[in-house]
């Protein structure tokens, strides 16, 4: 048998792979290239359908895993996307008022509104809510 066939199988596994993001095919992917190494260095088949099922038990039992808990890590306390702009400082671009106004935070420029006060263009101020695509903001305290 050519080893051809074990990487074709490979390639199949690693585009069913991209399709579903488990891991599981990957690992399947993986024994067939241990098994098309087997049959590169001249073992029989017989060997190589031990090394593809040794190398797939192995990578489905410990490697895949292990391979998810890295994927997978996340902080739940950290905040994201908008969430992660509440209470950030920000700095006016011009006067802003209830009615509206802009800030510029974290390199974009935002509409924002106030809680009641005024507050001048390039003030110091910090975001306390986020309402869709406009911030509300109050004045940063003065250190």
């Amino acid at each position: 048998m050519s080893p051809w066939i074990w990487f074709a199988v490979a390639a199949l596994l690693l585009v069913a792979e991209m399709l579903t993001v488990h891991l599981v095919f990957a690992s399947l992917a993986m024994a067939a290239f241990a098994a098309a190494i087997a049959n590169v260095l001249g073992f029989s088949l017989m060997s190589q359908g031990v090394m593809f099922a040794v190398f797939a038990v192995v990578s489905l039992l410990f490697l895949r895993p292990t391979a998810l808990r890295h994927l997978n890590k996340q902080n739940p306390n950290e905040a994201t996307n908008v969430d992660a702009l509440v209470g950030a400082s920000a700095v006016t671009t011009c006067a802003v008022n209830q009615a509206g106004g802009q800030i510029k935070l974290s390199g974009e420029i935002w509409s924002a509104h106030t809680l009641g006060q005024d507050i001048d263009a390039n003030e110091a101020v910090i975001v306390v809510a986020i309402d869709g695509a406009s911030a509300r903001i109050i004045k940063a305290k003065e250190s």
